[in-house]
């Protein structure tokens, strides 16, 4: 299936949110929460939370559409769990081989290490939740096959995973939501809307109006995201992170704004060398893999974000691992048998 130009831009896009993210987030729960870098930091953390449901969304895009010929679920469930444990090595044994070289190695050390491999890195939730949509590919290809079911799907997942848990936290009805759990409703109350819902945006036309709509209340909804959980971090004297999930509602209408712009975003129907933004659409998993090592080494010698006021060293340290990252993937992909083992798209 031939690329889609707009799609690579807003993967692109997701991903410096994502680097943005981890960089705003690495000392948000440290700091005072009536201080001033608290406040740049969750302001950050905001701009950067329809990444993770976007790329969830990208991800089933072309996967879920029901034309779509040889997805190959199988083969692509043990690229994942192969790229799962690849990375799980570099990032688990890393530190012992540097405490070997300086003669430190210990069996303690290695037991440690060795339980990281298996379970993964922190940011590495991601790929064990795509394996499991991969997994269902074939049923949500039958849920896409005719959009009123799809539509419906949607309409319950919104239902069950945003609305009534937003209405009934609001209004402190937990004996009715303990009720609404009671269903079993599994299938409605995890991520794999969003694996759906990109194809369904891309195949509804949504007039003028609805969209200036959409845009608004996406506007809102990154308004309010910064402002309640400043809220509820302050009157609750701890670090609340509801309102930047991907179960909030605030983040699903964002989520929507974003991608609806992208997709009818004349700007990125006239891109310029549509070749290189390919290219960086390809190297986004692996700049998503990588990304967390240059942080944790740029903590490591003592560059933080609260080494110098949060407002410059975000973004700062931001662009510095990103490009870093891309340098990264740059290398790995003109390496035949590192870009087969590290890298999603190795094509």
């Amino acid at each position: 299936m031939s690329r889609v130009v707009k799609y690579d831009i807003l993967r692109v896009a997701a991903c410096f949110s994502i680097v943005l993210l981890h960089v705003s987030a690495s000392y948000w729960s440290v700091v005072d929460v009536r201080s001033r870098e608290f406040l740049v930091m969750t302001v950050y953390n905001s701009l950067t939370r329809f990444a993770v449901p976007v790329f969830f969304m990208l991800s089933g895009l072309f996967l879920v559409a029901p034309e779509r010929k040889n997805v190959k679920v199988g083969k692509r469930v043990l690229k994942l769990v192969a790229l799962f444990y690849v990375w799980s090595a570099f990032y688990a044994f890393q530190g012992i081989a540097v405490d070997t070289l300086r003669g430190a190695f210990s069996m303690e050390v290695f037991r440690a290490a060795v339980e990281r491999f298996i379970f993964g890195h922190v940011h590495m939730w991601f790929l064990q939740i795509l394996c499991g949509f991969y997994l269902v590919i074939p049923v949500a290809r039958q849920i896409c096959a005719k959009k009123e079911i799809l539509r419906y799907y949607l309409i319950l997942w919104i239902l069950f995973r945003f609305l009534i848990p937003t209405l009934t936290d609001a209004f402190g009805l937990s004996t009715f939501q303990a009720r609404i759990d009671s269903l079993g409703l599994d299938i409605l109350v995890g991520n794999f809307g969003y694996f759906l819902l990109g194809y369904y945006l891309n195949i509804t036309d949504i007039g003028k109006k609805a969209r200036r709509c959409i845009y608004a209340m996406g506007i809102v909804a990154l308004l309010l995201t910064p402002f309640l959980t400043i809220w509820d971090c302050i009157k609750s004297g701890a670090y609340v992170e509801r309102w930047f999930s991907p179960g909030s509602l605030n983040i699903l209408v964002m989520t929507i704004a974003v991608f609806v712009c992208f997709q009818y975003g004349r700007a990125f129907e006239q891109v310029k060398r549509e070749d290189i933004w390919g290219r960086l659409s390809r190297y986004t998993f692996f700049v998503y893999m990588f990304h967390m090592f240059v942080l944790e080494k740029l903590n490591l010698v003592g560059i933080t974000t609260v080494s110098y006021p949060a407002v410059i060293s975000i973004p700062v340290m931001t662009i510095f691992i990103f490009i870093v990252s891309l340098f990264g993937a740059f290398v790995a992909d003109h390496i035949p048998f590192v870009r087969k083992i590290v890298m999603l798209h190795a094509g």
